[in-house]
């Protein structure tokens, strides 16, 4: 046992021994007059006057007026105006940097100024590609181009149009090579160690590579680190085209000929402008160069069809691909030994550019606290489902909440809306306001809520900080599904149960921690605008989608027509996404104390910390150099429920309002307490000690990322490090929870003001 993380360890459990008998008394006392009442627990809402109305976080006169309250949101979205949103937002391509996204921009201010927001444009210049040639030729065993666009369809207008970029993923360096093809299934680290195992080097050669399976950027990195001279990405049918069912225009998944586009900036390093990681790009912006720059690409890479792909596929020589290797073009798929040769051209055309970020602010009275809420505007193409979805939704939720202030609502919390530019390159907008404003955020946010392609069929999904998870549940316990009489969280868990998943593009979030038949809550990894809320600047986050089979993910055909037919023809799933966002926006600001559930947190954190020590020997050094963060994650768990008792002592009472604001302040700011000021051994961006995304697992998370990919590696040095980050991190967690704790404590002297040292 390390003496020093001991004594740290035991000061922090020791210093409320004796407080915690009467907060626990206090507890027990509490739930012996109320045997029905678990504290802190979400119940439904009813509004049956003979009956209890509990919300987490609300006393019980305050829970019947927000029953009240949620009740005339819930009448305010409406389809018709979500689709005529929707309509406009995808009426012509709008990608970042561009002045369609400006002109966008611009309409999404005016929209939130009608609904009596304050809102304004907040302008960045960040290093920008666009493409100015890209050629894709096959040179042997014969000449043909295979660089063909999307071809437009028959009553899809918007395909038609002749004004759309070409297909390309974004941050491809410029490059002009030719050399022969491999196949190399996925791209993933897996395939390239079955490459090794069958004695085929892919240094000097153009790798061919499917989506799925992971973040483009990563099949780009690791095609670098092997030395490849180039990279090609297609989507087989296998994984979002006829294999999952009809294609487009028949049926929702990608034709032949659809292209994913997609940026391969390297996310995983750091995401936003890549000449300034960590500051943002504003005027006398200190920049690096782009030789610097760690999250930029090295090789060419272009996305092509799965058409042009079997150009190439076909004719590749060599032995034929493991079994599981194979997808769904009508050939026997071989790994290629040198018999076909492709030329590759990219010029990219790379410089400042501006993005424009929309934000819109309501007021509250109490406005040093913020609840935010975002989605972003720019899109590939036209981006029906992704993200315009998530912003026509947006905009019906940020409407609702603007009648009920008309109607004579006022906030208790500062409402902000954010709709993001640049998130398709690389989180470059949110990113950027970010760390911008990270100081101001970290004193001032309470939860950052966070949708993206927000609809694209009918199964609601959500990941979450582990604090979050009940509030999100609780809140699709109070909407209705569009098709059927169920609650939005009856479908959830009856679609979760099913274990079906969607073939798409998306990488969605891996399952956080849930009880048997419970709705299941993912954890953050990366992808979207949450993470520099989230990985960066510590504020508790939530992502929420209604998610289908979704096969035409960043291409042409993201459009009206697709939405309108296939993704949600009746706009009722845009209608049910714009209440989830209203009612979670409602809680967050009308709570009053925020209903953070960090004993579900830290029984997370502890369930991964055991899973970690089972990977490794008992008697190995990797062994003992966990038991800190074993005896740690102890720690928090016991922590934790003594804030909980103490917090759960004061529901369905009335609360000092200043009382309640300092707690609800100190609850948000324990998620500060786990970033690392040095962030992770490699990627100092990522400072979340807990979550973040893997290095080479794309968007998906990692529990404990710092010590799950030291113990990949086996690398001891680095495991220390990481452990001893951890650790620190959960001690002042359990500091932070101790000082709510002790805040809650009972007393006949009127509240004193937070603890020394807080503002």
């Amino acid at each position: 046992m390390n003496p020093w993380w001991h004594k740290k360890l035991a000061a922090v459990g020791l210093a409320l021994t004796s407080s915690l008998i009467g907060v626990a008394a206090l507890a027990i006392g509490s739930r012996a007059q109320s045997p029905q009442k678990a504290p802190r627990q979400n119940s439904q809402i009813t509004t049956t006057s003979s009956q209890p109305i509990e919300i987490a976080g609300f006393s019980s006169s305050q829970a019947a007026t927000e029953a009240q309250l949620e009740q005339k949101l819930l009448a305010i979205p409406d389809a018709a105006r979500a689709e005529s949103d929707l309509r406009h937002l995808t009426s012509a391509p709008h990608v970042a940097g561009t002045e369609g996204s400006h002109r966008v921009a611009e309409w999404l201010r005016d929209q939130y100024r009608s609904y009596g927001f304050d809102a304004e444009i907040a302008t960045y210049n960040v290093w920008l590609p666009a493409p100015r040639e890209i050629k894709l030729e096959l040179v042997k065993p014969k000449h043909e181009n295979i660089d063909s666009p999307e071809p437009p369809v028959p009553g899809d207008l918007d395909t038609w149009n002749k004004h759309t970029a070409p297909a390309y993923n974004a941050y491809s360096p410029s490059g002009d090579v030719t050399a022969p093809v491999v196949y190399v299934n996925y791209g993933m680290a897996d395939d390239y160690r079955e490459l090794a195992r069958l004695g085929i080097n892919v240094e000097g050669k153009i790798v061919i590579a499917r989506y799925g399976r992971g973040y483009r950027g990563i099949k780009a990195v690791l095609a670098e680190q092997h030395h490849a001279a180039g990279l090609i990405l297609f989507s087989d049918p296998q994984d979002d085209g006829f294999a999952a069912g009809d294609i487009f225009p028949d049926g929702p998944w990608r034709p032949l000929g659809g292209i994913q586009r997609g940026s391969i900036l390297y996310t995983q390093i750091y995401p936003g402008d890549p000449l300034t990681p960590g500051t943002p790009s504003v005027a006398g912006a200190k920049r690096i160069s782009a030789t610097d720059a760690a999250s930029l690409p090295r090789i060419p890479t272009i996305p092509i069809s799965a058409q042009d792909a079997s150009t190439i596929l076909k004719d590749l020589d060599g032995r034929h691909v493991p079994r599981n290797w194979q997808g769904s073009l009508p050939f026997t798929y071989h790994i290629g030994a040198g018999r076909v040769r492709v030329h590759m051209k990219i010029a990219m055309d790379y410089r400042q550019r501006p993005l424009y970020d929309v934000i819109a602010t309501l007021h509250g009275s109490v406005d040093d606290q913020w609840v935010l809420i975002g989605n972003h505007h720019d899109a590939w193409v036209y981006g029906a489902a992704d993200p315009n979805s998530g912003t026509a939704s947006l905009l019906e939720a940020s409407r609702a909440i603007g009648e009920l202030v008309r109607s004579g609502w006022h906030p208790r919390r500062t409402i902000v809306i954010c709709n993001w530019d640049g998130e398709e390159p690389g989180l470059l907008g949110s990113t950027e306001w970010v760390e911008q404003h990270r100081t101001e955020l970290q004193s001032k946010a309470v939860a950052y809520i966070n949708t993206d392609v927000g609809v694209s069929g009918p199964n609601f999904t959500a990941s979450a900080s582990p604090s979050l998870s009940n509030l999100i549940r609780a809140v699709a316990r109070q909407v209705r599904d569009p098709d059927t009489s169920e609650t939005v969280y009856d479908a959830w868990t009856e679609h979760s149960a099913s274990g079906r998943t969607e073939l798409s593009g998306i990488a969605r979030q891996i399952p956080g921690a849930h009880a048997p038949g419970e709705a299941p809550v993912g954890a953050l990894g990366s992808g979207s605008d949450y993470s520099p809320f989230f990985d960066f600047a510590g504020i508790p986050a939530i992502d929420i989608a209604f998610t289908g089979d979704y096969g035409v993910y960043h291409s042409l055909y993201d459009d009206f027509y697709w939405m309108k037919h296939f993704g949600d023809p009746s706009f009722g799933y845009h209608v049910a996404l714009a209440r989830v966002l209203g009612i979670v926006a409602l809680r967050l600001d009308g709570a009053g104390v925020l209903p953070f559930d960090y004993s579900l947190y830290s029984s997370e954190i502890s369930r991964a910390a055991d899973e970690l020590a089972s990977r490794v020997s008992q008697d190995s050094s990797e062994s003992a150099a966990l038991q800190p963060v074993l005896e740690a994650a102890r720690q928090l768990s016991a922590d934790a429920s003594h804030e909980a008792m103490a917090v759960g002592a004061l529901d369905g009472a009335p609360i000092d309002p200043a009382l309640a604001n300092h707690l609800s302040l100190a609850l948000a700011e324990v998620e500060q307490a786990f970033l690392n000021p040095n962030g992770l051994i490699g990627r100092p961006w990522y400072k979340h000690t807990i979550f973040a995304p893997g290095s080479y697992t794309g968007y998906a998370a990692e529990t404990l990322p710092g010590i799950t990919e030291a113990i990949d590696r086996h690398d001891l040095a680095a495991l220390r490090t990481e452990s001893d980050a951890a650790v620190d991190a959960m001690i002042r967690a359990a500091e932070r929870l101790n000082e709510v704790t002790r805040m809650a404590q009972p007393t006949s002297e009127p509240f004193p003001g937070p603890p020394s040292g807080r503002e």
